[in-house]
């Protein structure tokens, strides 16, 4: 038999390579499943907090409020929208100091500098609205950033559409548009559709509207 002996220079360095690359894949792992878990939960934050973003559209359209036609009001602040933009009146309020009557809301949707929609909104009370006041003529650093960057964002409005044969009932149908000049009241519900990325799956919320379009 060969009597016992220790290990030689070689050996030890050959057993701390491979000891060492075995960290080196161990610790690489490791890095990435923490990436991975950190953009999960960054991903996961960034859902729950548009989300809330929607709630609180939905939340001020259901309080939604359409002045009397018969004094111009309705015309001046009707409710109006279509695929990107919408404004209307609404009992409730979501900018600290807007905390008693009506306010003007308008949101738009516009492109950002990476070429993304963004979501932003406009809200005033309307005792402080001057009487020349003029939607498209409102300042940008006067609207509030909702969401900076997504992939999509659209706005759907649900219409009582006439019978297209006699005696048959009136259809519900979602469309991209409300004019106040061509329609009354408001829609039975708004449904805000969001979509974060491109290989994300939307996420809508439908709005129910007081009155049911009328």
């Amino acid at each position: 038999m060969r009597p016992d002996r220790g290990f030689t220079l070689l050996e030890l360095l050959i057993s701390l390579t491979i000891l060492g690359v075995i960290m080196v894949i161990v610790f690489g792992a490791f890095r990435v499943g923490v990436r991975a878990w950190e953009k999960g939960e960054k991903d996961l934050d960034t859902q729950q907090r548009y989300r809330s973003v929607l709630e609180l559209m939905q939340r001020q359209l259901a309080s939604a409020f359409i002045p009397d036609q018969k004094n111009g009001g309705g015309q001046r602040f009707g409710f109006k929208g279509d695929g990107k933009s919408l404004e209307f009146l609404s009992r409730v309020s979501l900018v600290p100091g807007n905390s008693f009557g009506l306010v003007y809301v308008r949101y738009r949707v516009t492109i950002n500098d990476a070429g993304q929609e963004a979501l932003s909104f406009y809200e005033k009370n309307v005792v402080l609205l001057s009487d020349d006041f003029e939607p498209d003529a409102v300042a940008e650093d006067d609207f509030y950033e909702l969401i900076p960057g997504m992939e999509a964002f659209e706005i759907e409005y649900l219409k009582v559409m006439p019978p297209t044969d006699e005696g048959s009932e009136d259809a519900e149908a979602w469309a991209f548009s409300w004019e106040p000049e061509n329609e009354t009241g408001y829609p039975l519900a708004v449904r805000l559709r969001y979509q974060a990325a491109a290989e994300s799956p939307p996420v809508c919320v439908i709005a129910p509207m007081p009155g049911k379009g009328e």
